[in-house]
């Protein structure tokens, strides 16, 4: 191929995609990326503990088998336990993360409020399908394979369901095909109508339909269904998903990168009327290119014997392979990129009038690839040149094993020592309990056995804290707990750019306003599409030491004991309660909290019916919260000329009232006596209420 028009195909916009070129790049790029495949395989096979004639029983067999046939051949999962443990700490920091949307200019202040709370739904939701799914499948990639690659964008999907109609159901539909069919008007006219109606319905169905709701009344009919309408977020696998070209230092300045997904024929087919792909490609490779053998790391190698894998990967006879192909092009007259997606088969150029891909566009409102891409190490500029937590602990992991099964094979060496016997008289049963016979003592023997070695069970221990100080597991080390933080922190900046496009694709794809709700909070939140261009900046932090609930109680408690030196109200009570109910449960800690201004508003609207009640002569207890809030409201009550001519002529009034603010005081005081048991002294009375003295008599 002459690499002139490849040179201008990859970098300028063309009426058509030169779908050849593409198809060559994207060959090129698998084959160049193989060394990092390979890398991938083999940090598979031992976080899984994949290795040459691994057998179900864990013994060794065959002419090879070393020491002896039957020798031990445990696993050691010394990888696996600590790349689970840190998916888990990133998946506990996922679901207690604070997620917040900051302001980047003074106009969006107000906003970010609403754009944080809409954040949060999105994650909990499940407006965006399977995201704690997807991240967690992600943090498994970015530590066992060193890369994680994540897709974002706008999903929508139509799909065509049969349903029995009967006439007042299609009236809903539609009054004047439903007025046509009861008037009984012309065939043909009530046809036509009903091709506007059901345009997914093939002119066959719509006669049968027409003919069986004259008899019958009602009719089966293809109704479609809006599916999905949502932002998509897909975890790509970095070895066999998505690929970028092997030079690639910053993926977004790439000039062309690849997806490549499956799809069966009926996904395929919804393609056409809901994403606008070409009939008749679709039609084509369904026909010619249904099934599909995917290769992946998981596939069994020559000289790799992984246990329950096939030599031939994984047959899947109703998929179809396609491959997004991205490229950052410039328009030749104007100079102006754009990131345009071709869709294609990796093995389809066409074929007469049939085009050789499925859709050709640029990418409206993209400035960048849709992908967010993190690697596990920053030691090389070189994208694909990454360190993976089993290549830190592949030695330590094999050395793990060889001690393991040497105290096995010196235990079994131990139970059923080697037999010493005379040359040519060797005994011809042996077991428990066998009755070997003898010419004469000393004609049999047992060989001496190597004797117990403790020190191998040090080894192995020392091994095993080695391994938890390189990934940041090693409790207590202020080092390790800084790289726990470290790889944290890499993961959820992740997240948050993946959150930061998805909100993106809301505000240009999603509808012009959507209301959402809010654990705890009673009225739906609205929130508005707003401008495309608005722009926020998302963060998504968590403390790994929160974890641990005594440091938690630790940092609470030391920002409660500040309060007593706040005297200019510096410190926020509010978000001080907030975060200490959030240490304990997140989740629990949205549905029991308020709004600090609705609570105030629920406790001022309880103490005025309470007041009421105790105007009217009913004696009221006071709520179990709120003393300075309701502190507040008796005190404004009491200060009406009304009521304090009242309080000075009616006593049994007097003693109600007074009663009702005393259990409030009490409440107080109690409150008090337990900050002053915690801190060993009286926190500063910031803005308590000093309520007068009712007159009891």
């Amino acid at each position: 191929m002459d690499s002139d028009s490849i040179s201008k195909s990859l970098t300028f916009v063309q009426d058509e995609p030169d779908v050849r070129t593409l198809r060559y790049a994207y060959d090129q790029t698998v084959v160049e990326l193989e060394a990092y495949f390979d890398l991938c395989r083999t940090s598979y096979d031992d976080r899984r503990n994949f290795w040459p004639g691994k057998s179900r029983d864990h013994r060794k067999h065959g002419s090879d088998a070393f020491p002896w046939e039957g020798a031990s051949d445990m696993e050691a999962h010394t990888i696996d336990e600590r790349v689970t443990r840190l998916v888990s700490l990133f998946m506990a920091g996922l679901e207690r993360a604070n997620i917040r949307a900051f302001p980047v200019g003074t106009d969006d202040i107000v906003k970010s409020k609403v754009v944080s709370s809409f954040l949060k739904w999105m994650v909990s939701s499940g407006y965006i399908p399977r995201f704690k799914q997807e991240m967690e499948l992600g943090a498994n990639y970015l530590l066992e394979r060193g890369m994680l690659i994540t897709y974002v964008g706008w999903h929508r999907e139509d799909r065509t369901f049969l349903q029995r109609l009967n006439l007042s159901q299609i009236e809903q539909m539609n009054p004047v095909l439903a007025e046509a069919i009861r008037s009984n008007k012309v065939d043909d006219v009530i046809l036509e109508y009903m091709k506007e109606v059901f345009p997914s319905a093939s002119e066959k169905r719509i006669k049968k339909a027409l003919k069986t709701l004259k008899k019958d009344g009602e009719a089966e009919l293809p109704i479609v269904r809006r599916q999905v309408n949502a932002p998509e977020v897909k975890t790509l696998a970095p070895d066999g998903d998505f690929f970028f070209p092997p030079y690639v230092t910053d993926p977004q300045r790439a000039p062309f990168c690849f997806w490549r997904t499956y799809y069966t024929p009926q996904e395929l087919k919804n393609k056409v009327s809901t994403d606008g792909w070409d009939e008749d490609f679709v039609d084509y490779v369904i026909e010619h290119y249904r099934g599909v053998e995917i290769y992946s790391i998981e596939r069994e190698q020559e000289g790799k014997r992984s246990i329950g894998l096939t030599d031939r990967g994984y047959e899947a006879e109703e998929l179809i392979e396609i491959v997004y192909g991205y490229q950052r092009l410039i328009d030749e007259e104007d100079g102006s990129e754009g990131i345009y997606q071709t869709i294609f088969h990796k093995n389809f150029d066409g074929d007469g009038d049939i085009p050789a891909y499925a859709k050709f566009e640029l990418m409206n409102g993209y400035e960048d690839y849709p992908v967010v891409v993190t690697k596990l190490s920053e030691d090389s500029k070189r994208l694909y040149d990454v360190q993976t937590i089993p290549d830190l602990l592949r030695g330590i992991q094999n050395q793990v094993k060889v001690e393991r099964d040497s105290r096995i094979d010196r235990n079994s060496i131990a139970t059923l020592p080697p037999i010493l016997h005379p040359v040519g008289q060797a005994p011809n049963d042996w077991g428990p309990g066998r009755m070997i016979p003898y010419r004469r003592k000393g004609d049999l023997d047992f060989a001496p056995t190597p004797a117990a070695n403790s020190g191998s069970i040090e080894i192995e221990k020392t091994l095993e804290n080695v391994a938890d100080k390189l990934v940041g597991l090693d409790q207590g080390n202020p080092i390790s707990q800084s790289r726990l933080q470290f790889l944290t922190t890499k993961f959820l900046r992740h997240v948050s750019e993946v959150l930061n496009m998805s909100f993106k694709c809301f505000q240009r794809f999603g509808p012009d306003a959507l209301f959402f709700r809010v654990t705890g909070v009673p009225d739906a939140m609205q929130i508005t599409k707003g401008d495309p261009n608005e722009n926020f900046d998302i963060i998504v932090n968590y403390d790994v030491l929160n974890s641990d609930p005594v440091v938690q109680e630790q940092k609470i408690e030391a920002f409660k004991a500040l309060t007593q030196f706040d005297r200019n109200g510096r410190i926020n009570i509010d978000r001080l309660l907030e975060t200490a109910a959030s240490s304990i449960d997140p989740l629990l800690s949205d549905s029991i909290l308020q709004p600090a201004a609705q609570a105030q508003q629920e406790v001022m609207k309880n103490v005025t019916d309470d007041l009421a009640k105790i105007y009217s002569g009913i004696e009221m207890p006071a709520q179990p919260n709120g003393g300075q809030v309701a502190l507040q409201a008796i005190q404004q009550y009491t200060s009406q000329p009304d009521i304090t001519q009242r309080l000075q002529t009616d006593q049994a009034f007097a003693q109600r009232l007074q009663k009702y603010a005393g259990q409030y005081q009490f409440q107080m005081q109690q409150q008090q006596n337990a900050e002053i048991g915690r801190i060993g002294t009286a926190p500063a009375q910031m803005g308590q209420v000093q309520t007068q003295q009712l007159p009891t008599e």
